[in-house]
């Protein structure tokens, strides 16, 4: 987005003019006829001298005359509103920045300079009460408002800014600048379909066709229209020609619409034009990693960190990524290297600092080691915790099967302002009060979830599906599809639930049901491959489901873990061991994963690896009922001690 409007100062000072009254007052005198010391006089000839065009004489008299009164607050302005209307807006500011009591023309006048000489949030701040405090001026107001509303929007405030706009729409309705401020307005304060009318009606004007449009398109986004935004700012690039920073914005809009193939296509482009440019190595790698390329998606994240070892962003992305490809120690340096600069530069608490913590934590979590999570948790519990830092703070819980001490946690934590993080809190709660039995309170937290929308049933759905309530989840899946309709998360609630109460015939008609309207729905394709799989049916069928689950997101330990099971109920052994021993490696605590390898070993008559891939499953905490009794059973056809 481009900044707000640029207004001249000159619309301001026009005649260095002020209301009421004081040295403006008085007549007008010839320097052959000024009474020595004569302070108004030399005011007056001042003034003469600068409508003539006489200026630095005008100047020097202004300056003369501050020199005769230095204590005359209103001579001083009338000399900084002077220099201010010539352009000198550094002596400007000395001279208005000297007075206690400036007139409203005055404050008006200071804060339009403030606002333009800056260039941090801080010195936009101290802008702000000088022009709300000139907004009573004449005729000056108008302009102290519109700069006002600029300086608001520059500060990212645009709730604030609104009124200001109104005001100003109000004088000048058909202004297509007042139409633009009045749409960026609306747009940063939130309210992006009101901001898509008055931008529409900017953009017809030609002089501003183009910021306007910028700004339409971010309303859009803002509105969850992708689609439509990507589709305009592809418009916008090719009738106003390209940057890099425009076709990477295309890009990203692509990715938000859905529209990996012409994403692909528009970072291709830049990247072969500028092979180094960050935003696009960025995107691309997040679409490779997405894709289930994660050769790839390294390569991007480290060309990206060549060209700035420091870049945050990329070093997270790959910090992310080793992560998910369980390269553990690896991921720990890269964060502890950027914590190290963050403290070095003391934005601990800004937001980067609160991203690396939260990485730091999911970090240890699944590395499966709480106390190396809870020193990250404690920096993020400040005065209300984000849905991410909830969800943090869930899985630290589950680590320690602390469930008392999470319902008390979650029952007095307090939600950021932000979406999501209400219902996070309360599924989470609920969660916990159920694992202590506290059934009515439970309840009466889902209640409102299983009311609101899909993102608030699932929400309640996975709460019930973690109590493994799955009998409870079929009744509910099925009400809220009754009142939702097509909601595709709650339908794959509804599919697996279904499979885990026994009917299985019923399962397997509601993940086609899925796989017909959305054929690379990996999680469904994963879910019915494994289903035939372990049933030892439809085997060709499972298997090429499972290698496009696997082709989708490589790095998920339970799509590997499906597609070598698949493998061993084929007899394709070698793939089999290939694929289990991987998701061994990406899941390592997982029962079903080294259940399946000790299977495998018993095929291949490796006996002692059999037996310490049972005793690792019975490590972990199992989700099928009768699992552990079978793996001890296993292990006791094997001849070897079984763990109690």
């Amino acid at each position: 987005m481009r900044g707000p409007i640029a207004i001249s100062i000159g619309l301001l000072l026009v005649g260095c003019a002020t209301t009421g009254g004081g040295p403006r007052a008085a007549a007008p005198a010839t320097p052959a006829t000024q009474p020595a010391g004569n302070v108004l006089a030399l005011v007056a000839q001042a003034q003469m001298r600068l409508e003539v065009g006489e200026i630095s004489e005008g100047l020097r008299l202004f300056s003369q005359a501050v020199a005769f009164s230095p204590e005359n607050g209103e001579v001083r302005e009338e000399y900084g509103l002077a220099l201010a209307g010539v352009g000198l807006t550094d002596n400007a500011l000395e001279q208005l920045g000297k007075i206690a009591t400036l007139t409203p023309a005055g404050e008006a006048a200071l804060g339009v300079l403030l606002a333009q000489k800056a260039t941090d949030r801080q010195s936009l701040e101290a802008s702000v009460p000088h022009l709300e405090a000139g907004l009573t001026a004449i005729p000056q107001g108008l302009t102290a408002r519109l700069t006002l509303a600029q300086t608001l929007l520059r500060l990212g405030r645009g709730a604030d800014a609104w009124p200001h706009a109104q005001a100003l729409l109000a004088e000048r309705p058909d202004d297509p600048r007042m139409l633009l401020l009045a749409g960026q307005a609306l747009r940063m304060a939130g309210r992006g379909s009101e901001a898509t009318d008055y931008l529409k009606r900017a953009a017809a004007d030609p002089d501003i066709r183009p910021r306007a449009m910028v700004e339409l398109v971010e309303a859009l986004a803002a509105d969850g229209k992708y689609r439509e935004a990507a589709d305009l700012m592809g418009d916008l690039v090719r009738s106003e020609g390209t940057t890099v920073a425009a076709l990477t914005r295309w890009a990203t809009l692509l990715l938000r619409a859905g529209d990996k193939a012409k994403a692909t296509e528009v970072l291709d482009n830049i990247l072969a034009k500028e092979p180094s440019f960050r935003d696009a190595l960025l995107l691309k790698a997040m679409l490779a990693a997405g894709s289930g390329d994660v050769r790839t998606a390294e390569q991007l994240y480290r060309r990206a960190l060549a060209g700035d070892p420091k870049d945050p962003d990329a070093a997270l992305g790959l910090a992310r990524l080793l992560v998910d490809l369980r390269r553990i120690a690896e991921a720990r340096e890269l964060l502890d290297g950027v914590w190290k600069r963050i403290v070095e530069s003391r934005l601990e608490n800004d937001g980067v600092g609160i991203e690396v913590a939260q990485e730091q934590a999911a970090l240890e979590l699944i590395d499966e080691k709480p106390d190396g999570a809870l020193p990250w948790l404690q920096r993020l519990e400040k005065d209300a915790l984000s849905r991410r830092t909830f969800a943090l703070w869930a899985g630290y819980f589950r680590l320690r099967k602390a469930n008392r001490e999470a319902a008390e946690f979650f029952a007095a934590a307090k939600p950021a302002d932000e979406p999501g993080a209400d219902r996070a809190r309360a599924a989470f709660e609920a969660e916990f009060r159920l694992a202590v039995g506290d059934e009515e309170q439970a309840h009466k937290l889902l209640e409102p979830l299983l009311a609101g929308p899909e993102d608030e049933v699932l929400a309640a759905l996975g709460t019930l599906e973690r109590a493994k309530r799955y009998p409870e989840v079929v009744k509910l899946s099925r009400q809220a599809l009754d009142r939702l309709g097509d909601a595709r998360g709650v339908q794959f609630a509804l599919a697996a639930s279904l499979e885990r109460s026994g009917s299985w015939d019923d399962a397997v008609s509601q993940f086609r049901a899925l796989l017909a309207k959305n054929p690379d729905d990996s999680a469904s394709l994963n879910y019915l491959g494994y289903m035939f799989a372990d049933r030892g049916i439809n085997l060709d069928e499972a298997r090429g489901m499972l290698e496009k689950a696997v082709s989708l997101d490589s790095t998920s330990g339970a799509y590997v873990d499906s597609l070598g099971w698949v493998y061993f109920k084929l007899g394709r052994l070698e793939l089999a061991e290939k694929n289990l021993t991987e998701a061994a490696r990406l899941t390592p605590s997982d029962v079903t994963v080294n259940e399946h390898l000790g299977d495998l070993y018993v095929a291949v008559n490796e006996r002692d690896k059999a037996a310490a891939a049972y005793r690792k499953a019975l490590q972990g905490e199992s989700e099928e009922d009768g699992q552990p009794e079978r793996i001890r059973g296993k292990l006791k056809s094997l001849g070897v001690d079984v763990p109690l």
